[in-house]
């Protein structure tokens, strides 16, 4: 490889001979021990929603893995000084970490950061991306996410920022970095950062006897991977689309099986297309069970190919090759083919005691691959002009509904008090995600658990009914979830497009469709407790029939994820977003608003009031104006607080209020009240 005289054969050797500390250990802090044993599946409410084309639908094991990156690593080192590049010794030093107390998944991540990550993605940026520059500063990076104690998520990235076009690199500290770049590599790293903005994924583990059980044990070779999806019975959806491109070279030379195939470039190939969504519906659908959200009599029994799912669909969403999952005593490197959906998955590597190649010249190694496999696929999709990049896959078909007996369609569309009236008394929304890799096998089973609060059942609430163990078509309602359109301290919300079918007294069904709804999700527990919260206002203010609120349909649980989801109208735009679009500016601080709007909202808000509600979050993000019909709304109360007995003070409120009118608006003046 290098020759016996080269000043940089010691460093090189230093590099590669790294394996972990064999006094590493598992000694968590005071009351972590319980946290890092976990209580459900690591499967996030997204991750069952995958559509049917892209999910993993087996498992192969290649134990000579470790060996074929082995093997790479040293043809791409030889292709680099047989090119006549070298590798310089002045500015390169080995970045290190002794702690070997492992508390938990940080701590974990933070060694391999420490002591492999950043000093593998060095050669990888050097040797495929600027081997003529001297320097050793890194075009990649790696960004870490802890998610619990028990699992950090991980992924590698350019170390670069977009803005207004132009692309600039900095360092860990801020420095902008002395690379002598040519304007074709620059051109063509800033647009795989906006197509692939993760190019591998990684999976940190806490280092308990459960995690290092789960990596040593195998699901069979070969067999059918038993994906998770939701359980609601008697609906499904096969999704059909063009598929993500495979890279040819690098991924066949690692796996054997692959060396024989070779992906087919069309004209087509890799372009980001509508998924075909055939849905099978059977007569009656049966939810799944909500005792599933309920809290366990039994304790989770963790299991590895839960890992494997998750990491999974967090790929397909980056659409990464490469998958790592490691919980600091043993590690499991993973190829994601595309085409076959299979994972290709190594044997045990022991970041202690592996010898042919040790731990660091295998990442070396894996990094190069990583950066090999990228670039590849990215010449790829350029030849076939594709313009889809990993998280703006644009979905636009509609979920198809099944044919029917004695079907019905209206003449005209229906109006949105029958549409309410429809869907009040539903105990049941089955949702599915229909937008970027999404389609969902298997529809979320959403139970109503809290009644709708449109005008037209108050004063009265509407009477909940008992569930079922099958409903017919026309005793639940579907959702189709689109892309997101905002996250806040209370959840994610999506646009959702609604479709009811109802039985007309000659027996036919009528369908009625609208895509005038929004759908909140809240995951966390401290999310659920404030939509929960939010809920109960919004029932209070239905309650005294407060007019200029968004209308809610109600509060549901998924019975699989126990995710809670609000149903509400789109109420239009905010005045945030209108003042965008009038002016251009991105982040507006002051917002314009006519006469009417503002009697408007100040009768909104006097009427709130009466009811003993503070709204206590009153800024231009939470006043919305329908563009079509003019009128206005107050959304988002889950700040707000219901009044008892005593009548408080609401003249702080409506000065918020007014000095929004005024364009006098300053955050910090409101932070006192809420």
């Amino acid at each position: 490889m290098l020759a016996t005289d080269d000043p940089f054969l010691p460093l090189l050797k230093e590099t590669f001979d790294f394996n972990y500390n064999p006094s590493i250990a598992h000694k968590p802090r005071p009351n972590l021990d319980e946290v890092l044993f976990p209580d459900s599946p690591p499967l996030n409410f997204h991750d069952r929603h995958i559509g049917s084309n892209l999910v993993l639908k087996r498992l192969v094991y290649i134990s000579s893995l470790a060996h074929g990156l082995s093997k790479l690593c040293d043809e791409m080192i030889e292709e680099f000084l047989g090119n006549g590049d070298k590798f310089y010794k002045d500015d390169f030093e080995l970045d290190s970490d002794d702690k070997v107390n492992f508390e938990d998944s940080d701590a974990v991540s933070e060694y391999y950061r420490a002591n492999v990550g950043c000093n593998c993605h060095k050669f990888a940026s050097k040797i495929l991306l600027h081997p003529q520059c001297a320097s050793w500063s890194s075009l990649f990076t790696m960004s870490y996410r802890t998610h619990t104690p028990y699992l950090t998520e991980a992924w590698l990235q350019f170390r670069s920022d977009t803005y207004d076009g132009d692309w600039f690199i900095s360092d860990e500290y801020g420095q902008n970095l002395e690379l002598d770049i040519n304007q074709s590599i620059r051109d063509r790293v800033l647009d795989i950062h906006r197509r692939y903005p993760r190019l591998a994924t990684f999976n940190f583990f806490a280092m308990t006897d459960i995690a290092t059980g789960l990596l040593r044990n195998q699901i069979n070779s070969g067999a059918t991977f038993l994906w998770d999806n939701c359980r609601t019975i008697g609906f499904e959806t096969k999704a059909s689309s063009t598929l993500p491109l495979d890279a040819t070279k690098v991924v066949a030379q690692l796996v054997p099986a692959l060396k024989a195939k070779r992906t087919r470039i069309t004209k087509t190939s890799g372009v980001s297309s509508s998924p075909m969504a055939i849905a099978k519906v059977a007569k009656s659908v049966e939810p799944s069970k909500m005792g599933r959200t309920s809290k366990r009599r039994y304790r989770y029994r963790p299991e590895f190919r839960h890992l494997l799912q998750h990491a999974w669909a967090n790929a397909v969403l980056f659409d990464t090759t490469f998958i790592i999952l490691n919980c600091g005593r043993y590690e499991r490197i993973g190829i994601r083919h595309r085409a076959s959906q299979t994972l290709y998955l190594s044997g045990l590597v022991d970041p202690v005691n592996t010898q042919d190649p040790r731990y660091r010249k295998l990442h070396v190694a894996l990094n190069l691959a990583i950066a090999r496999d990228v670039l590849e696929r990215h010449d790829l999709a350029t030849m076939v002009g594709t313009k889809r990049t990993a998280e703006e896959a644009d979905v636009e078909e509609s979920l198809p509904t099944a044919k029917r007996r004695k079907t019905a369609m209206p003449t005209d569309e229906p109006n949105h008090s029958e549409i309410t009236k429809e869907i009040g008394p539903r105990m049941i929304a089955l949702v599915n995600l229909q937008y970027g890799p999404y389609c969902s096998p298997t529809p979320a089973s959403f139970i109503r658990i809290g009644p709708s609060c449109a005008p037209v059942f108050q004063p009265e609430l509407i009477q909940m009914q008992n569930l079922k163990r099958k409903y017919l078509a026309h005793e639940y309602f579907t959702l189709v979830l689109d892309e997101p359109r905002g996250e806040g301290s209370t959840g994610i919300i999506h646009p959702a497009t609604l479709e009811a079918q109802v039985k007309l007294p000659s027996g036919e069904i009528s369908t009625f469709k609208s895509s005038n709804l929004v759908l909140k999700l809240a995951f966390s527990n401290d999310q659920q407790k404030r939509l929960r919260h939010e809920f109960g206002v919004y029932s209070h203010l239905a309650q005294k029939q407060v007019k200029g609120v968004v209308t809610v349909h109600g509060l549901f649980c998924d019975s699989d994820s126990g995710v809670l989801g609000l149903l509400m109208d789109n109420g239009g735009q905010n005045l945030r977003q209108r003042e965008m679009e009038r002016t251009g500016e991105e982040l507006p601080a002051q917002v314009t608003l006519s006469e009417a709007e503002r009697a408007a909202f100040t009768a909104i808000f006097k009427s709130i009031h009466k009811a003993r509600v503070r709204h206590q979050d009153v800024r231009a993000d939470n006043l919305l104006v329908n563009p079509a019909t003019g009128e206005v709304l107050v959304i988002d109360f889950d700040r707000a607080h219901v009044a008892g007995a005593l009548y408080p003070n609401y003249d702080i409120e409506m000065q918020c209020l007014q000095n929004i009118f005024d364009k006098k608006y300053e955050p910090i003046n409101y932070d006192h009240y809420r």
